[in-house]
Protein backbone atom coordinates (compact mmCIF):
# COMPACT_ATOMS: atom_id res chain seq x y z
CA UNK A 1 0.00 0.00 0.00
CA UNK A 2 2.81 2.42 0.91
CA UNK A 3 4.57 1.76 -2.38
CA UNK A 4 1.43 2.52 -4.46
CA UNK A 5 0.81 5.81 -2.69
CA UNK A 6 4.39 6.86 -3.23
CA UNK A 7 4.15 6.21 -6.95
CA UNK A 8 0.95 8.30 -7.22
CA UNK A 9 2.52 11.19 -5.34
CA UNK A 10 5.57 11.11 -7.55
CA UNK A 11 3.41 11.04 -10.70
CA UNK A 12 1.35 14.04 -9.54
CA UNK A 13 4.53 15.92 -8.65
CA UNK A 14 6.01 15.20 -12.07
CA UNK A 15 2.85 16.37 -13.87
CA UNK A 16 2.82 19.61 -11.88
CA UNK A 17 6.41 20.24 -12.88
CA UNK A 18 5.41 19.91 -16.55
CA UNK A 19 2.85 22.77 -16.42
CA UNK A 20 5.34 25.64 -16.21
CA UNK A 21 7.46 23.92 -18.86
CA UNK A 22 4.47 23.89 -21.28
CA UNK A 23 3.64 27.51 -20.42
CA UNK A 24 7.23 28.57 -21.00
CA UNK A 25 7.24 26.74 -24.35
CA UNK A 26 4.10 28.57 -25.38
CA UNK A 27 5.64 31.92 -24.43
CA UNK A 28 8.64 31.07 -26.54
CA UNK A 29 6.36 30.21 -29.49
CA UNK A 30 4.54 33.52 -29.18
CA UNK A 31 7.79 35.49 -28.80
CA UNK A 32 9.29 33.76 -31.80
CA UNK A 33 6.15 34.38 -33.85
CA UNK A 34 6.33 38.09 -33.05
CA UNK A 35 9.95 38.19 -34.15
CA UNK A 36 9.08 36.48 -37.45
CA UNK A 37 6.20 38.95 -38.01
CA UNK A 38 8.47 41.97 -37.42
CA UNK A 39 11.29 40.79 -39.68
CA UNK A 40 11.77 42.51 -43.02
CA UNK A 41 10.37 40.89 -45.00
CA UNK A 42 8.13 39.11 -42.46
CA UNK A 43 8.52 35.34 -42.25
CA UNK A 44 4.77 34.89 -42.23
CA UNK A 45 4.58 31.13 -42.71
CA UNK A 46 6.93 30.41 -39.82
CA UNK A 47 4.96 32.74 -37.57
CA UNK A 48 1.70 31.15 -38.72
CA UNK A 49 2.92 27.64 -37.89
CA UNK A 50 4.08 28.67 -34.40
CA UNK A 51 0.80 30.42 -33.61
CA UNK A 52 -1.31 27.53 -34.81
CA UNK A 53 0.74 25.23 -32.59
CA UNK A 54 0.21 27.58 -29.67
CA UNK A 55 -3.56 27.51 -30.23
CA UNK A 56 -3.57 23.72 -30.42
CA UNK A 57 -2.09 23.70 -26.93
CA UNK A 58 -4.29 26.52 -25.63
CA UNK A 59 -7.33 27.17 -27.88
CA UNK A 60 -8.28 30.28 -25.91
CA UNK A 61 -4.90 31.99 -25.99
CA UNK A 62 -5.73 35.68 -26.48
CA UNK A 63 -2.44 36.82 -27.94
CA UNK A 64 -2.23 33.91 -30.36
CA UNK A 65 -5.71 34.70 -31.72
CA UNK A 66 -4.76 38.35 -32.12
CA UNK A 67 -1.50 37.64 -33.95
CA UNK A 68 -3.07 34.99 -36.17
CA UNK A 69 -5.81 37.44 -37.12
CA UNK A 70 -3.19 40.04 -37.98
CA UNK A 71 -1.38 37.58 -40.23
CA UNK A 72 -4.60 36.53 -41.96
CA UNK A 73 -5.45 40.20 -42.50
CA UNK A 74 -2.10 40.80 -44.18
CA UNK A 75 -2.50 37.66 -46.30
CA UNK A 76 -6.02 38.69 -47.35
CA UNK A 77 -7.70 35.77 -45.60
CA UNK A 78 -10.40 37.97 -44.12
CA UNK A 79 -12.85 35.26 -43.06
CA UNK A 80 -10.10 33.63 -40.98
CA UNK A 81 -9.07 37.04 -39.66
CA UNK A 82 -12.58 37.69 -38.35
CA UNK A 83 -12.73 34.19 -36.90
CA UNK A 84 -9.58 34.80 -34.86
CA UNK A 85 -10.28 38.39 -33.89
CA UNK A 86 -13.81 37.63 -32.72
CA UNK A 87 -12.18 35.35 -30.14
CA UNK A 88 -9.93 38.14 -28.82
CA UNK A 89 -10.59 39.85 -25.48
CA UNK A 90 -9.64 43.40 -26.38
CA UNK A 91 -8.91 44.63 -22.86
CA UNK A 92 -6.38 41.81 -22.30
CA UNK A 93 -4.13 43.04 -25.12
CA UNK A 94 -1.28 45.43 -24.39
CA UNK A 95 -1.66 49.08 -25.33
CA UNK A 96 0.25 48.82 -28.60
CA UNK A 97 -1.77 45.81 -29.80
CA UNK A 98 -5.05 47.45 -28.83
CA UNK A 99 -4.13 50.48 -30.89
CA UNK A 100 -3.15 48.37 -33.88
CA UNK A 101 -6.35 46.32 -33.52
CA UNK A 102 -8.51 49.44 -33.68
CA UNK A 103 -6.54 51.09 -36.47
CA UNK A 104 -6.60 47.96 -38.61
CA UNK A 105 -10.37 47.66 -38.32
CA UNK A 106 -10.82 51.37 -39.03
CA UNK A 107 -8.73 51.06 -42.17
CA UNK A 108 -10.71 48.00 -43.29
CA UNK A 109 -14.00 49.83 -42.84
CA UNK A 110 -12.97 52.83 -44.92
CA UNK A 111 -11.05 51.02 -47.65
CA UNK A 112 -13.61 48.30 -48.30
CA UNK A 113 -16.52 50.74 -48.31
CA UNK A 114 -14.78 52.95 -50.86
CA UNK A 115 -13.82 50.03 -53.09
CA UNK A 116 -17.35 48.69 -52.74
CA UNK A 117 -18.74 51.99 -54.03
CA UNK A 118 -16.37 51.95 -56.97
CA UNK A 119 -17.35 48.37 -57.85
CA UNK A 120 -21.05 49.19 -57.53
CA UNK A 121 -20.72 52.16 -59.87
CA UNK A 122 -19.01 49.91 -62.40
CA UNK A 123 -21.88 47.40 -61.96
CA UNK A 124 -19.45 44.80 -60.63
CA UNK A 125 -22.07 43.75 -58.11
CA UNK A 126 -20.54 40.52 -56.81
CA UNK A 127 -17.32 42.34 -55.95
CA UNK A 128 -19.24 45.26 -54.47
CA UNK A 129 -21.19 42.91 -52.19
CA UNK A 130 -17.95 41.32 -51.00
CA UNK A 131 -16.36 44.66 -50.12
CA UNK A 132 -19.46 46.09 -48.47
CA UNK A 133 -19.88 42.92 -46.43
CA UNK A 134 -16.30 43.09 -45.26
CA UNK A 135 -16.71 46.73 -44.27
CA UNK A 136 -19.87 45.93 -42.30
CA UNK A 137 -18.26 43.00 -40.49
CA UNK A 138 -15.26 45.13 -39.55
CA UNK A 139 -17.62 47.82 -38.26
CA UNK A 140 -19.51 45.33 -36.09
CA UNK A 141 -16.29 44.00 -34.63
CA UNK A 142 -14.98 47.49 -33.94
CA UNK A 143 -18.24 48.40 -32.23
CA UNK A 144 -17.97 45.30 -30.05
CA UNK A 145 -14.44 46.08 -28.88
CA UNK A 146 -15.26 49.74 -28.25
CA UNK A 147 -18.20 48.78 -26.08
CA UNK A 148 -16.12 46.17 -24.27
CA UNK A 149 -13.85 48.93 -22.94
CA UNK A 150 -16.65 50.03 -20.64
CA UNK A 151 -16.12 53.76 -21.03
CA UNK A 152 -18.61 56.37 -22.19
CA UNK A 153 -16.39 57.85 -24.91
CA UNK A 154 -15.80 54.48 -26.56
CA UNK A 155 -19.48 53.54 -26.28
CA UNK A 156 -20.43 56.84 -27.91
CA UNK A 157 -17.90 56.21 -30.69
CA UNK A 158 -19.43 52.75 -31.26
CA UNK A 159 -22.92 54.26 -31.51
CA UNK A 160 -21.63 56.80 -34.00
CA UNK A 161 -20.64 53.99 -36.37
CA UNK A 162 -24.19 52.62 -36.53
CA UNK A 163 -25.54 54.85 -39.31
CA UNK A 164 -22.61 54.04 -41.60
CA UNK A 165 -22.96 50.33 -40.83
CA UNK A 166 -26.64 50.37 -41.72
CA UNK A 167 -25.83 52.09 -45.01
CA UNK A 168 -23.25 49.39 -45.62
CA UNK A 169 -25.90 46.72 -45.04
CA UNK A 170 -28.15 48.47 -47.56
CA UNK A 171 -25.51 48.62 -50.31
CA UNK A 172 -24.36 45.10 -49.53
CA UNK A 173 -27.93 43.81 -49.80
CA UNK A 174 -28.65 45.52 -53.12
CA UNK A 175 -25.28 44.63 -54.62
CA UNK A 176 -25.85 40.98 -53.75
CA UNK A 177 -29.40 41.17 -55.10
CA UNK A 178 -28.15 42.56 -58.41
CA UNK A 179 -25.54 39.80 -58.52
CA UNK A 180 -28.22 37.13 -58.01
CA UNK A 181 -26.84 36.21 -54.59
CA UNK A 182 -30.20 36.03 -52.84
CA UNK A 183 -28.85 34.44 -49.68
CA UNK A 184 -26.25 37.16 -49.24
CA UNK A 185 -28.81 39.84 -49.98
CA UNK A 186 -31.26 38.32 -47.50
CA UNK A 187 -28.61 38.25 -44.78
CA UNK A 188 -27.71 41.91 -45.24
CA UNK A 189 -31.22 43.30 -45.67
CA UNK A 190 -32.69 41.31 -42.79
CA UNK A 191 -29.95 42.66 -40.55
CA UNK A 192 -30.85 46.16 -41.70
CA UNK A 193 -34.56 45.60 -41.13
CA UNK A 194 -33.82 44.26 -37.67
CA UNK A 195 -31.71 47.32 -36.84
CA UNK A 196 -34.27 49.73 -38.30
CA UNK A 197 -37.73 48.13 -38.75
CA UNK A 198 -39.01 51.25 -40.53
CA UNK A 199 -36.31 51.29 -43.19
CA UNK A 200 -38.31 51.24 -46.43
CA UNK A 201 -35.36 50.28 -48.65
CA UNK A 202 -34.68 47.16 -46.59
CA UNK A 203 -38.21 45.82 -47.00
CA UNK A 204 -38.38 46.82 -50.67
CA UNK A 205 -35.23 44.81 -51.38
CA UNK A 206 -36.50 41.88 -49.30
CA UNK A 207 -39.69 41.74 -51.38
CA UNK A 208 -37.53 40.86 -54.39
CA UNK A 209 -35.28 38.49 -52.44
CA UNK A 210 -38.21 36.54 -51.02
CA UNK A 211 -40.05 36.52 -54.35
CA UNK A 212 -37.05 35.12 -56.21
CA UNK A 213 -36.57 32.43 -53.55
CA UNK A 214 -40.32 31.64 -53.46
CA UNK A 215 -40.64 32.41 -49.76
CA UNK A 216 -44.27 33.37 -50.26
CA UNK A 217 -45.26 34.04 -46.64
CA UNK A 218 -42.28 36.35 -46.27
CA UNK A 219 -43.16 38.07 -49.54
CA UNK A 220 -46.52 38.97 -48.01
CA UNK A 221 -44.93 40.31 -44.82
CA UNK A 222 -42.35 42.38 -46.72
CA UNK A 223 -44.88 43.70 -49.25
CA UNK A 224 -47.19 44.85 -46.49
CA UNK A 225 -44.32 46.66 -44.79
CA UNK A 226 -43.40 48.39 -48.07
CA UNK A 227 -47.00 49.54 -48.52
CA UNK A 228 -47.18 50.74 -44.91
CA UNK A 229 -43.95 52.69 -45.15
CA UNK A 230 -44.25 54.16 -48.64
CA UNK A 231 -46.03 57.38 -49.53
CA UNK A 232 -46.42 56.16 -53.10
CA UNK A 233 -46.33 52.40 -53.59
CA UNK A 234 -45.12 51.05 -56.91
CA UNK A 235 -47.80 49.03 -58.71
CA UNK A 236 -45.37 46.15 -59.03
CA UNK A 237 -45.43 45.70 -55.24
CA UNK A 238 -49.16 44.97 -55.40
CA UNK A 239 -48.64 42.58 -58.30
CA UNK A 240 -45.94 40.69 -56.40
CA UNK A 241 -48.21 40.49 -53.36
CA UNK A 242 -51.05 39.25 -55.57
CA UNK A 243 -48.83 36.53 -57.03
CA UNK A 244 -47.77 35.43 -53.55
CA UNK A 245 -51.41 35.09 -52.51
CA UNK A 246 -52.05 33.06 -55.65
CA UNK A 247 -49.15 30.77 -54.74
CA UNK A 248 -50.54 30.09 -51.26
CA UNK A 249 -54.04 29.65 -52.70
CA UNK A 250 -55.50 32.54 -50.72
CA UNK A 251 -58.18 33.95 -53.04
CA UNK A 252 -59.45 36.37 -50.40
CA UNK A 253 -55.92 37.78 -50.17
CA UNK A 254 -55.75 38.11 -53.96
CA UNK A 255 -59.05 40.03 -54.03
CA UNK A 256 -58.00 42.25 -51.13
CA UNK A 257 -54.74 43.07 -52.90
CA UNK A 258 -56.55 44.06 -56.08
CA UNK A 259 -58.86 46.29 -54.06
CA UNK A 260 -55.89 47.98 -52.41
CA UNK A 261 -54.20 48.40 -55.80
CA UNK A 262 -57.34 50.00 -57.24
CA UNK A 263 -57.43 52.49 -54.39
CA UNK A 264 -53.81 53.39 -55.06
CA UNK A 265 -54.09 53.28 -58.89
CA UNK A 266 -57.71 54.15 -59.80
CA UNK A 267 -56.82 54.68 -63.46
CA UNK A 268 -55.13 51.30 -63.96
CA UNK A 269 -57.78 49.47 -65.96
CA UNK A 270 -56.10 46.05 -65.76
CA UNK A 271 -56.87 45.98 -62.04
CA UNK A 272 -60.61 46.31 -62.69
CA UNK A 273 -60.48 43.80 -65.52
CA UNK A 274 -58.57 41.15 -63.58
CA UNK A 275 -60.54 41.52 -60.35
CA UNK A 276 -63.87 41.37 -62.18
CA UNK A 277 -62.67 38.25 -63.99
CA UNK A 278 -61.84 36.58 -60.68
CA UNK A 279 -65.28 37.43 -59.31
CA UNK A 280 -66.95 36.19 -62.50
CA UNK A 281 -65.09 32.89 -62.37
CA UNK A 282 -66.21 32.47 -58.78
CA UNK A 283 -69.80 33.02 -59.87
CA UNK A 284 -70.00 36.40 -58.13
CA UNK A 285 -71.49 38.39 -61.01
CA UNK A 286 -72.83 41.09 -58.71
CA UNK A 287 -69.36 41.67 -57.24
CA UNK A 288 -67.83 41.70 -60.72
CA UNK A 289 -70.35 44.37 -61.76
CA UNK A 290 -69.51 46.50 -58.70
CA UNK A 291 -65.82 46.40 -59.70
CA UNK A 292 -66.55 47.30 -63.32
CA UNK A 293 -68.94 50.10 -62.37
CA UNK A 294 -66.14 51.56 -60.29
CA UNK A 295 -63.79 51.15 -63.24
CA UNK A 296 -66.09 52.85 -65.74
CA UNK A 297 -66.65 55.69 -63.27
CA UNK A 298 -62.88 56.22 -63.06
CA UNK A 299 -62.35 55.64 -66.79
CA UNK A 300 -65.64 56.58 -68.50
CA UNK A 301 -64.20 56.38 -72.02
CA UNK A 302 -62.59 53.00 -71.69
CA UNK A 303 -64.35 50.77 -74.20
CA UNK A 304 -62.99 47.50 -72.84
CA UNK A 305 -64.40 48.11 -69.37
CA UNK A 306 -67.79 49.02 -70.86
CA UNK A 307 -67.80 45.76 -72.85
CA UNK A 308 -66.95 43.74 -69.75
CA UNK A 309 -69.63 45.56 -67.79
CA UNK A 310 -72.33 44.97 -70.42
CA UNK A 311 -71.42 41.29 -70.70
CA UNK A 312 -71.59 40.78 -66.93
CA UNK A 313 -74.91 42.60 -66.68
CA UNK A 314 -76.32 40.42 -69.48
CA UNK A 315 -75.10 37.19 -67.87
CA UNK A 316 -76.51 38.26 -64.51
CA UNK A 317 -79.84 38.98 -66.18
CA UNK A 318 -79.94 35.44 -67.58
CA UNK A 319 -78.99 33.97 -64.20
CA UNK A 320 -81.62 35.98 -62.32
CA UNK A 321 -84.27 35.12 -64.91
CA UNK A 322 -83.52 31.42 -64.67
CA UNK A 323 -83.70 31.69 -60.88
CA UNK A 324 -87.17 33.20 -61.21
CA UNK A 325 -86.19 36.67 -59.99
CA UNK A 326 -87.82 38.77 -62.71
CA UNK A 327 -87.20 42.09 -60.99
CA UNK A 328 -83.47 41.46 -60.58
CA UNK A 329 -83.26 40.15 -64.16
CA UNK A 330 -84.93 43.30 -65.49
CA UNK A 331 -82.49 45.52 -63.57
CA UNK A 332 -79.50 43.54 -64.84
CA UNK A 333 -80.66 43.57 -68.49
CA UNK A 334 -81.27 47.31 -68.18
CA UNK A 335 -77.72 47.71 -66.89
CA UNK A 336 -76.43 45.91 -69.98
CA UNK A 337 -78.44 48.20 -72.27
CA UNK A 338 -77.14 51.31 -70.52
CA UNK A 339 -73.47 50.27 -70.68
CA UNK A 340 -73.70 49.17 -74.34
CA UNK A 341 -75.37 52.42 -75.34
CA UNK A 342 -72.47 54.26 -73.72
CA UNK A 343 -70.11 52.11 -75.74
CA UNK A 344 -71.95 52.95 -78.95
CA UNK A 345 -71.62 56.63 -78.16
CA UNK A 346 -67.85 56.13 -78.10
CA UNK A 347 -67.74 53.67 -80.98
CA UNK A 348 -70.91 53.52 -83.15
CA UNK A 349 -69.46 50.70 -85.23
CA UNK A 350 -68.84 48.36 -82.31
CA UNK A 351 -69.81 44.84 -83.36
CA UNK A 352 -69.83 43.56 -79.78
CA UNK A 353 -72.07 46.35 -78.52
CA UNK A 354 -74.74 45.56 -81.10
CA UNK A 355 -74.37 41.84 -80.42
CA UNK A 356 -74.86 42.22 -76.67
CA UNK A 357 -77.74 44.66 -77.17
CA UNK A 358 -79.44 42.25 -79.54
CA UNK A 359 -79.26 39.43 -77.00
CA UNK A 360 -80.18 41.71 -74.10
CA UNK A 361 -83.39 42.94 -75.73
CA UNK A 362 -84.36 39.34 -76.39
CA UNK A 363 -83.71 38.68 -72.68
CA UNK A 364 -85.95 41.60 -71.72
CA UNK A 365 -88.65 40.29 -74.04
CA UNK A 366 -88.47 36.90 -72.38
CA UNK A 367 -89.57 38.34 -69.02
CA UNK A 368 -92.12 40.78 -70.43
CA UNK A 369 -95.79 39.87 -69.93
CA UNK A 370 -97.30 42.52 -72.23
CA UNK A 371 -97.40 41.04 -75.73
CA UNK A 372 -97.08 44.37 -77.53
CA UNK A 373 -94.10 45.36 -75.44
CA UNK A 374 -92.60 41.90 -75.89
CA UNK A 375 -92.79 42.23 -79.67
CA UNK A 376 -91.27 45.70 -79.51
CA UNK A 377 -88.30 44.39 -77.53
CA UNK A 378 -87.82 41.47 -79.94
CA UNK A 379 -87.82 43.85 -82.91
CA UNK A 380 -85.29 46.15 -81.23
CA UNK A 381 -83.03 43.20 -80.53
CA UNK A 382 -83.39 41.96 -84.09
CA UNK A 383 -82.42 45.41 -85.36
CA UNK A 384 -79.16 45.30 -83.40
CA UNK A 385 -78.38 41.80 -84.69
CA UNK A 386 -78.92 42.97 -88.27
CA UNK A 387 -76.67 45.96 -87.63
CA UNK A 388 -74.02 43.62 -86.26
CA UNK A 389 -74.13 41.48 -89.44
CA UNK A 390 -74.02 44.59 -91.62
CA UNK A 391 -70.88 45.79 -89.84
CA UNK A 392 -69.26 42.36 -90.20
CA UNK A 393 -70.04 41.87 -93.90
CA UNK A 394 -69.07 45.42 -94.84
CA UNK A 395 -65.83 45.22 -92.96
CA UNK A 396 -66.60 48.51 -91.21
CA UNK A 397 -67.17 46.95 -87.82
CA UNK A 398 -64.87 47.58 -84.90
Amino acid sequence: MFRKVSICVLFALGFALLIPVAADAQKIELRSAKIYIREIPPQTEKALALLETALEKDPGNNEAHYLLGLIHYRKGNFDLMFQNWEAVTFNDLDRKDREQFRNTLGSMIRTNYQVGQQSYEKQEYADAAKFYGRSVNATSLLQDILRSVGKDDEAEEADGLEAAKQQGYLYWGYAALNAGDYEGSRTALEQLAEADPDRFEAWDGLVNVYYNTQAWDKVLIASNRVIELSEEVDLNTYLIMRNAYFEVADTAGVISTYERAIEAYPEEKTMYRDLSSIQTNRGNLADAIVVLEKGTAALPEDQDLLRYLGTNYYNKGLSDRDAGDVEAASAAFSGAVESMNKLLELEPKSIEAHDILGDTYVGLASIETDEARKMELFNTGDGHQKKKMELITSGEGK
